[in-house]
């Protein structure tokens, strides 16, 4: 998730445009991870100590290590250390970035230095993905600390993008959030969740992106939205609403219970209060996840 956020964060400060980042996104997967941009994120090198490096290497054969060992600005255990740590999602990113010209080193720097600074991150934590550092972020982003249940929001939507992640792939970026009154859209797939406190979540977005995300929570190829279709996306929203009831009884003593999913065509929700509008860009488009607590 340090990844998506990563990705947003470029994105509300115009680092990167949407078409760039989402390009960034699907390349990454074939991106190899370079010791300049690893050496950058460990603080051991600026970014001009990493240009300086890339420019000595057009007039002396060796690797980037071990220039960086002759140059002074590295040793040779902090190559050896850099080198057998597994690169996170959000460098590999950053990388994608820097080799396709849309990032400099200085701007990965400067980038990523901000984004560790705003959302008081360590490497550690991205590294182990701390739970507490990801409701932070996710606290924080979706402005949720203006809500009454500000708790249950954080929860549930930090728990949401796992099970994206988890079932959906990782080739998306979480979008600024509104508070509305009413979800419309195509298609919209909607379940209750009722006891101590009561949740509306509904799924919306237009008929193309709605069979692509049920192609990838199933693994299977659709051409039309069927009963079938309704009822594999309609199971996303189930299988992460159990989860999150499951949770909250195990870990708060909350028992909650769900209503059967209800499906919309070309229809209108309505909320009695205020819900978020969470809009997540996939790779195959924009989904949109409405989440009322009261």
């Amino acid at each position: 998730m340090f990844a998506q956020f990563f990705g947003a964060f470029l994105l509300n400060n115009k680092l990167v445009s949407p078409e760039t980042l989402a390009q960034a996104i699907d390349d990454k997967k074939n991106t190899r991870m370079r010791l300049g941009v690893l050496a950058i994120n460990a603080g051991l090198m600026t970014a001009d100590q990493v240009e300086h490096v890339n420019v000595a290497q057009q007039s002396v054969d060796k690797r980037f290590g071990d220039l960086c060992v002759d140059l002074g600005y590295l040793t040779p255990a902090d190559v050896d250390r850099l080198l057998s740590e597994q690169p996170t999602d959000y460098l590999l990113l950053g990388q994608t970035l820097v080799n396709n010209g849309s990032l400099s080193n200085a701007d990965f720097e400067a980038a990523i230095s901000a984004y560790k600074s705003h959302y008081q991150l360590s490497d550690d934590d991205i590294s182990n993905n701390q739970n507490d550092k990801l409701s932070a972020i996710v606290k924080d982003f979706f402005h949720f600390n203006t809500a009454e249940n500000a708790r249950i929001y954080t929860e549930y939507v930090t728990l949401l993008f796992k099970n994206i992640i988890r079932f959906i792939g990782d080739d998306f970026t979480p979008l600024e959030s509104s508070v509305v009154n009413t979800a419309e859209a195509e298609y919209i797939v909607c379940q209750t969740i009722h006891g101590k406190y009561n949740a509306e979540i509904c799924v919306a977005c237009p008929k193309a992106e709605y069979i692509a995300f049920a192609e990838r929570f199933a693994k299977e190829t659709f051409t039309d939205v069927d009963e079938y279709v309704n009822e594999v996306v309609g199971e996303f929203l189930n299988v992460n609403n159990g989860l999150f009831v499951v949770n909250e009884s195990n870990e708060l003593g909350i028992e909650l219970s769900l209503d059967p999913q209800q499906y919309i065509h070309n229809g209108t929700v309505k909320y009695d209060g205020q819900a978020f509008c969470i809009p997540v860009a996939f790779a195959f488009g924009e989904v949109e996840f409405i989440i009322s607590i009261s």
